[in-house]
């Protein structure tokens, strides 16, 4: 194992290890930042890339408390060779309000992909560079159920590295829009709304473990340059309250998924499952290269987890997504929800990712096993 010191760096504080130099991102390295997002696609059935155009920084929309990448350079040629990022954002954990630091963007260049100090160091200048002493002593994190290569290495309990506990299973669903007859009961919301909207979120999401604390002044920082129309949210009333919510979230003005390719079989395939797609209600496979025309139906709070509401407004914001020109509406449950099997049966496509809670050993982990509810438009 190579030793890793602190020493005085180019962008201020820095880990080195070894010919590797950790330090915190600032704005020199945005391009290199999102290089890497860009030529560095998640694995799987379908090789996705997860960019961040025109600006990495703007890409946690002003929500986080904080938010930081670590990149990773050689110290011989100044080349970026790896990122990692943390958005530290409050959450519900165990019903109270919680600082808790999510774990993403881990990519690394190929020629460095199997070398493990790349990751000790990356997590080293994690803890030793962003630590916050008012946040968990954990972070979220989520692996691709496909991703074997990263659980074997990750999950290992290895020499410098972190642990990885398992925190549940997260299904993403990918839905193919269609134009229906809109629930009478459903309705865009105004501005008016907002503090109900909140306070509907806030007492939805307190039983669940990681979800997202949602304030009237978040939900209008979203409004004003988060990509998000007070018309976006969808809401059905009860009286002077609201009895369920559920927002239509373009985020194209900074994160953008692209396809890069399809394993051989499926890139075959494509052109006659794409005949097959309207008939069977599925979403279409878009060429590799291309951008897909999607949207996150976010910000999901039904009073008593009701079904039939649930339905009205999964059907009234699947409307709203392809009038405006969206075919694909991602939305996330962990599994156990009581949403995931009403979103199932309208036959999506699912990407399922496995939840961990990241920590060092001396850590303590003192955490129920409260039904997980992270936002998957924030991860």
């Amino acid at each position: 194992m190579d030793r890793t010191t602190a020493e005085s760096g180019v962008n201020g504080r820095a880990l080195v290890s070894g010919d590797l130099a950790f330090s915190v991102a600032t704005r020199e390295d945005d391009a290199d930042i999102r290089r890497l997002l860009r030529e560095n696609a998640l694995g799987g059935w379908v090789r996705l890339a997860l960019e961040r155009e025109p600006d990495a920084f703007a890409a946690d929309f002003g929500l986080s408390r904080s938010h930081a990448f670590i990149v990773a350079r050689e110290r011989a040629t100044g080349e970026a060779i790896g990122i990692c990022e943390q958005s530290v954002r409050d959450a519900f954990i165990d019903g109270e309000i919680r600082q808790l630091p999510y774990l993403g963007s881990l990519r690394v260049a190929p020629s460095y992909r199997r070398r493990i100090r790349v990751l000790r160091g990356g997590f080293a200048a994690v803890r030793a560079l962003l630590g916050n002493r008012a946040a968990l002593p954990y972070a979220l994190t989520a692996i691709t159920a496909d991703n074997h290569a990263a659980q074997r290495v990750l999950c290992a309990g290895l020499p410098g590295l972190p642990r990885y506990r398992p925190a549940g299973m997260l299904s993403t669903f990918a839905l193919r829009t269609a134009i229906t007859a809109v629930p009478s009961e459903v309705e865009p919301a105004t501005s008016a709304d907002l503090p109900a909207i909140a306070v509907l979120l806030q007492r939805a999401y307190r039983r669940f473990q990681f979800a997202p604390v949602w304030r009237a002044a978040d939900i209008a920082r979203l409004l004003a340059t988060g990509g998000l129309r007070i018309d976006d949210f969808l809401v059905v009333r009860r009286g002077p309250g609201l009895r369920g919510c559920l927002a239509v979230w373009d985020q194209s003005i900074a994160r953008q998924t692209v396809v890069r390719d399809y394993v051989p079989w499926l890139g075959r395939l494509r052109p006659l499952i794409n005949l097959a797609a309207p008939l069977a209600s599925l979403p279409r496979l878009p060429a590799p290269g291309s951008t897909l025309a999607q949207v996150y139906l976010s910000h999901v709070a039904v009073e008593d987890d009701d079904p039939a509401v649930f339905r009205a407004l999964l059907a009234a914001g699947s409307t709203l997504a392809r009038k405006r020109g969206f075919e694909i509406a991602l939305i996330g449950f962990a599994a156990g929800h009581p949403f995931a099997a009403v979103v199932a049966r309208a036959r999506p496509i699912t990407y399922r990712s496995l939840l961990y809670l990241v920590h060092w050993p001396d850590a303590e982990l003192a955490i129920s096993d409260r039904l997980a509810h992270p936002e998957i438009a924030l991860l």
